[in-house]
């Protein structure tokens, strides 16, 4: 007779501190251009100009459009720190699919990669395409078109701070995908 029980891998070793630092990193350089747009789209104006906010449609269905692209890009940061907390890649329990299970370490990282690819993308279109990203396009320059600027500069670090999370949760996660089993 075969024992058939499944006998889980030992707990994965802890993810490295400076993996921790990068994710919170991460977060840090997503804010500023989350409450950034996230306060024009409630009606804040910052100084933009108001020819700007009428081509944005804001207010109006350009508001739900910043209002959405703030959130997803939080939630894509917040994800970055989830990924090196314990039990970060652990299915939530309230999940139809999978509740509980450990996702493979390699799937983790292919997904989180991808992710800094684009981001990396994105943030080089918005450098070529500076003055299409910019509300102060064509404006003289101005403390409020500063500290846009500012606010847009911090997410050229998220790309980075999310591959060397990644590369500490792959470290922790090393050897770690093996499955004993018993006869």
């Amino acid at each position: 007779m075969t024992d058939t029980r499944r006998i889980d891998p030992p707990p994965p070793r802890a993810v490295p501190k400076w993996a921790v630092a990068s994710a919170w990193t991460a977060v840090v350089a997503a804010l500023p251009t989350v409450l950034w747009r996230a306060l024009v789209g409630f009606g804040l104006d910052l100084g933009t100009p108001d020819s700007w906010r009428a081509a944005q449609d804001i207010p109006g269905p350009g508001t739900a459009y910043v209002l959405t692209l703030s959130v997803l890009q939080l939630l894509a940061a917040v994800l970055a720190l989830r990924l090196v907390r314990p039990g970060g890649d652990v299915v939530p329990r309230w999940s139809p699919i999978r509740a509980g299970h450990r996702l493979p370490a390699g799937l983790v990282c292919l997904i989180a990669l991808t992710g800094a690819v684009v981001l990396t993308a994105l943030c080089a279109l918005s450098i070529l395409n500076w003055s299409a990203v910019d509300p102060f396009a064509g404006e003289p320059g101005s403390a409020w078109s500063r500290l846009c600027a500012g606010c847009y500069l911090a997410t050229l670090l998220w790309p980075s701070a999310l591959v060397t999370s990644v590369i500490g949760y792959a470290l922790s996660r090393r050897g770690r995908n093996v499955v004993e089993s018993s006869a």
